[in-house]
């Protein structure tokens, strides 16, 4: 499945996923895994996620999760969610409603997440 099939239903959150792809591409070489219910970034390790709340959920939802895998509890950016799902690993939420919501906080956290990969420590 391409990320093009992953979005077929859902043009705005297609839109947003350019942006973060935009981001992602500034940060190195990675790698993307397309499966049904999200796409990851891999720079040997997933460093990153997107996924579309609508698929699973009903009512308002964002029209796209940018989910990040860190090795400590980000208290930086408000998140909508953060859960430990390791010893060393707090998988945290965002919510994408704009790609202004891609800020300067959440783009140094994604730049951190893939540099930790990249370099082994996660």
């Amino acid at each position: 499945m391409t990320a093009e099939q992953f979005f077929e239903r859902f043009p705005h959150s297609l839109a947003l996923y350019t942006s973060v792809e935009k981001a992602l591409k500034a940060l190195g070489p990675y790698r993307m895994r397309v499966s049904k219910s999200q796409i990851a970034f891999l720079a040997y390790k997933p460093f990153a996620y997107v996924w579309v709340p609508e698929r699973y959920q009903r009512g308002n939802t964002a029209p796209l999760v940018l989910s990040l895998p860190l090795s400590f509890r980000d208290e930086t950016v408000l998140w909508k969610e953060v859960h430990q799902v390791r010893k060393s690993t707090y998988m945290h939420h965002k919510e994408l409603w704009t790609a202004e919501d891609l800020d300067q906080k959440l783009m140094a956290l994604l730049a951190h997440s893939y540099q930790e990969v990249r370099s082994g420590h996660a």
